[in-house]
């Protein structure tokens, strides 16, 4: 389901692209940085549903502002000297990201779980004068193509199948199943899933499977 009516598409898009922009080359953030302000200062739900303020009402120089602000980062650069020429991989992974959220539905802190802000850049000399699906196409398939979040956590904390099953006292059977997607983790009791979020120190929302 599209994320809010597309007669607000291109003023999201266009507003999204500008706010990469100059948070990357006016007020230096990284382009993940930012987005994790913007996420974290809940900005990103609100554009996401299609809040009129943020767009159709507000642009991509303003969206800056309002999240540094939320975020407690005095950037000390006025609205004159952020103006953006709408052009670059910079302005093009903004502008590319809101259409893809828009597309899916799906909540910008859920795209954040699976990919970053760089890797989209990255697609930028392939695609940016491809259409925009063509972008989804692209990104979905590599999301489809990696592996599950459970591993992917278990992994980087350095703990084998069994040693989870130890620590966390969820069967390693169902482990081994979450793992190899023979069983849907979205649908797992709270209680197990409860149990191995706290034994990897992530969120519950961390192990689930993407798309939600």
């Amino acid at each position: 389901m599209q994320a809010y009516s597309e007669d607000y598409l291109f003023d999201a898009m266009e507003a999204l692209g500008e706010a990469f922009d100059c948070a990357a080359n006016r007020v230096n953030l990284g382009l993940d940085q930012f987005f994790e302000m913007f996420v974290a200062t809940g900005v990103a739900d609100a554009f996401g549903a299609g809040a009129p303020r943020y767009v159709s009402g507000s642009s991509g120089i303003e969206l800056v502002l309002d999240v540094c602000y939320r975020a407690g980062l005095d950037i000390g650069v006025p609205l004159a000297d952020m103006a953006s020429d709408g052009e670059g991989p910079d302005y093009w992974c903004g502008w590319v990201l809101a259409y893809w959220q828009w597309e899916t539905g799906r909540p910008f802190r859920t795209i954040g779980r699976v990919t970053t802000m760089e890797e989209i850049r990255a697609l930028y000399w392939p695609l940016h004068e491809a259409a925009e699906q063509k972008f989804v196409e692209v990104i979905e398939e590599r999301v489809a193509r990696r592996g599950a979040p459970l591993k992917s956590w278990r992994e980087q904390r350095g703990l084998s199948q069994v040693a989870l099953a130890e620590k966390s006292g969820v069967s390693l059977r169902a482990i081994q199943q979450y793992e190899q997607r023979c069983k849907n983790i979205n649908h797992g009791q709270g209680a197990s899933l409860y149990r191995l979020a706290q034994t990897l120190g992530c969120r519950i929302e961390d192990l689930l499977e993407y798309p939600l």
